[in-house]
């Protein structure tokens, strides 16, 4: 296995396996969740809000959690978030088991979830480049991603079986256990020496405000970050309606709906193994590319109403939104410096999951009022015009 290989290093591979044992778990909750969202309302609006408690406190706070993450220790902070997002989840498990969830419950319950997953995105976008060498991060990245989708194709495969035979406090249960795995792993490396910081802490919002600089004083960051809000809030935003889309539409329940998010993987799956194999074609055009595709397929997915026809669609839709998200984040990664990449990488995350809780949330009310075909395809459809919009696409 050659050098540049980010396998080659024992503390990637402990952290690779405990990351991706969580994300199954994460995929088996996020369609539960949905899922369990529907059941219990039957309203397109609740699911969106539910989305929308998922990722906005990405959004309140995500910049704030990113000061922090370029502040405190990475490894421990790592290992208390997670542990809360256990303790969360087996708490959920507990409720449901017992019958006292509602959706008010399940409401705020998937919003403390959505913060604890807010303030570790940045503290795990910034873990990584920590266990690898310069010439291993881009495998790195393109290796976690492979395993983010692998999960993404197998967690909702186990998300339908354990939803149908042991029912949704079961699955929420495996999510809090999978936790214990990321933390774990965790535990056990040991992270590379951080470059010294060029001057003394400030206070937060000062930070807070030189990150966001930083951003906008670098023209190719700040296009793919621009690329990314275009692609979170018409794109994947128009996805959160999965589960109302799976059931009401084409008449396949939670079953359709762990197929749909599966084979959604499978394609990103393929993404991944690209990436990891090279990426000297890949740049801020690549990127626009992929979004502008990513729109006309969501668009073309709404106007289906047949599931055998609505899979392919959502195969190769899962190649581009990760050729989307996941060349941004090895582009960005390549690019920020070290003193500052845990506040570029909250932003990435508050644009990236705020997004899509934002246009879940949108979505959502809308197809309450316009029905949710017309929904989807009118986000696909704006999320493929503004990706072509020139000016902010281009590099320095």
């Amino acid at each position: 296995m050659s050098n540049s290989s980010a396998l080659s290093s024992r503390n990637f591979l402990i952290y690779l396996i405990g990351s991706t044992v969580s994300l199954h778990g994460l995929w088996v909750y996020r369609v539960a969740l949905g899922w369990f969202a529907w059941q219990l309302t039957g309203s397109e609006f609740w699911v969106g809000i539910i989305s929308f408690t998922q990722f906005a406190p990405a959004v309140l706070f995500g910049p704030v959690f990113g000061v922090l993450a370029d502040r405190v220790d990475r490894r421990v902070a790592s290992i208390v978030i997670n542990t809360g997002s256990s303790l969360n989840m087996l708490a959920l498990g507990t409720l449901a088991t017992l019958g006292l969830v509602d959706i008010a419950v399940l409401t705020a319950l998937s919003l403390i979830q959505g913060a604890l997953d807010g303030a570790h995105t940045p503290v795990r976008m910034t873990l990584v480049p920590n266990l690898v060498n310069k010439e291993q991060l881009q495998s790195a990245i393109a290796s976690t991603s492979i395993s983010f989708n692998v999960s993404r194709l197998v967690g909702p495969a186990i998300a339908g079986v354990v939803i149908a035979t042991l029912g949704v406090s079961a699955a929420f249960t495996i999510n809090g256990i999978s936790y214990l795995a990321i933390v774990a792993a965790v535990f056990f490396v040991r992270l590379r020496p951080l470059a010294s910081r060029k001057k003394k802490p400030g206070d937060v919002w000062s930070e807070l405000l030189d990150g966001v600089r930083y951003v906008r004083d670098h023209k190719t960051i700040r296009g793919l970050l621009i690329m990314i809000a275009v692609g979170s809030v018409f794109g994947r935003g128009a996805l959160e309606m999965l589960p109302a889309f799976a059931d009401a539409v084409l008449q396949r329940g939670s079953a359709g709906l762990a197929i749909l998010t599966s084979v959604m993987g499978f394609g990103a799956v393929v993404t991944g193994l690209i990436l990891a194999r090279t990426t000297h074609w890949l740049h801020i055009g690549v990127v626009r590319i992929s979004v502008v595709a990513s729109g006309i397929l969501i668009a073309g997915f709404g106007a289906n109403s047949t599931f055998w026809v609505a899979v392919p669609l959502v195969t190769v839709l899962g190649v581009f939104l990760s050729l989307g998200g996941v060349g941004s984040q090895i582009l960005l990664q390549g690019l920020v410096d070290e003193e500052v990449r845990g506040r570029v990488s909250s932003l990435w995350g508050m644009i990236a999951f705020g997004g899509v809780a934002v246009g879940g949330l949108v979505v959502g009310t809308a197809s309450a009022a316009f029905g949710l075909q017309n929904t989807v395809v009118v986000g696909g459809l704006l999320c493929s015009v503004a990706a072509l919009i020139p000016r902010y696409t281009k590099a320095e």
